[in-house]
């Protein structure tokens, strides 16, 4: 069953983690619907080695959603996979989805998935059989915020939407200026999305009326990371941002010195973030100073995370790092065959997409 624009109705408007502060049966990529990065779980601490890598068809970028022993990611040459948690064996795969580059969200069983030609999936997390499908104007790049029944995603064809879970009929669909890929981030009532204007929105629920926006001066890719009633965030326009989540008002703003795609990772009054081309920063959540800066070389394209006292994040020079997060000394390091991206830590574990693979450490 697929829905189209034209039968609904618009509104026109200027590890897996359990969703805390949202339905806590959803499991949600980025350590929960906040984004903080920041996973309560088993650290790997010393790394042993290698336990699997499975091979895919097309590159792996985005990261891997864990639950109930399956591993769930998709790649750029047209496919969802999932993958048993234990042996890296496939359990299923889906075809011809052009380019699934993000995880799923999952919520009683069903992974909702988008794609970069624009259809928005329910699938069947066991199996793979589709329950519904909507179709959008542009690539779904990243997964839904699930809450009270509602998903939440965004599209490069310059709309936000929101469709009901259970029948995938749009409840809403709010223009914007510009296109968008971001997974949208929960704040208490609000709903935080991010376009590629730079500019950052906050909605009440499903999206009914719009209660405040921000403006960077360059392209914003990720939806705030929050914490503790404030919202992180960087810019194409080499800044690191910190608002205040309720009313978008400015706290701080860190010069970079380069442009910083992804969102930061925010843990016990620490904001970590990359820029693209040599720095992992450490900045005191509540000012923006610099605790500390760890250079290497190789663009980023990867948040860190965060487990324990361990601090994760892939690079450009094919390693991904274990740092400690209050020093930013290096503990260890591990080679891939290509640019590292996006880890993810459960239970122990590292995982992350690599070239033509996803990798499991152990």
């Amino acid at each position: 069953m697929s829905r189209t624009l034209t039968a609904a109705f618009v509104l026109i408007a200027a590890s897996g983690t359990a969703a805390a502060g949202a339905d806590s049966d959803v499991i949600l990529y980025n350590g929960g619907p906040q984004h903080t990065g920041a996973y309560d779980t088993e650290p790997l601490g010393e790394l042993r080695g290698l336990k699997w890598k499975f091979e895919t068809v097309g590159e792996v970028t985005a990261p891997p959603l864990v639950y109930d022993g399956v591993v769930y990611f998709g790649d750029w040459k047209d496919h969802f996979y999932a993958v048993d948690l234990e042996t890296g064996k496939e359990r299923w795969r889906r075809d011809g989805v052009e380019a699934a580059a993000g995880p799923p969200t999952i919520f009683k069983g069903i992974a909702y998935w988008g794609s970069r030609e624009g259809t928005f999936y329910a699938l069947d997390a066991k199996t793979g059989a589709e329950r519904w499908s909507y179709k959008t104007g542009g690539g779904v790049c990243f997964p839904p915020l699930i809450q009270d029944g509602l998903a939440y995603f965004t599209s490069h064809d310059k709309h936000f939407y929101v469709v009901d879970v259970e029948t995938g009929e749009l409840v809403r669909k709010v223009e914007a200026e510009t296109g968008s890929c971001a997974s949208p981030s929960v704040y208490d009532d609000l709903i935080l999305i991010s376009d590629w204007n730079g500019t950052i929105f906050a909605f009440e629920k499903a999206l009914e009326k719009e209660r405040w926006r921000f403006a960077a001066d360059q392209k914003v890719y990720h939806a705030p990371a929050i914490l503790n009633g404030v919202a992180y965030f960087g810019s194409y326009d080499h800044h690191v941002y910190a608002v205040d989540a309720e009313t978008g008002k400015l706290s701080w703003k860190f010069d970079a010195g380069d442009k910083v795609s992804m969102d930061p990772t925010v843990r016990d009054g620490v904001v970590y973030t990359n820029t693209q081309q040599s720095h992992l920063y450490a900045l005191d959540a509540e000012t923006g100073e610099v605790i500390w800066d760890f250079e290497r070389t190789g663009q980023v394209y990867s948040k860190p995370a965060i487990a324990g006292e361990v601090l994760y994040f892939g690079s450009g020079d094919h390693f991904l790092y274990a740092l400690d997060p209050k020093t930013g000394a290096e503990k260890w390091k591990f080679e891939a065959q290509a640019m590292v991206c996006n880890p993810v830590v459960h239970d122990g574990r590292v995982f992350f997409g690599s070239g033509n693979a996803l990798y499991v450490l152990e």
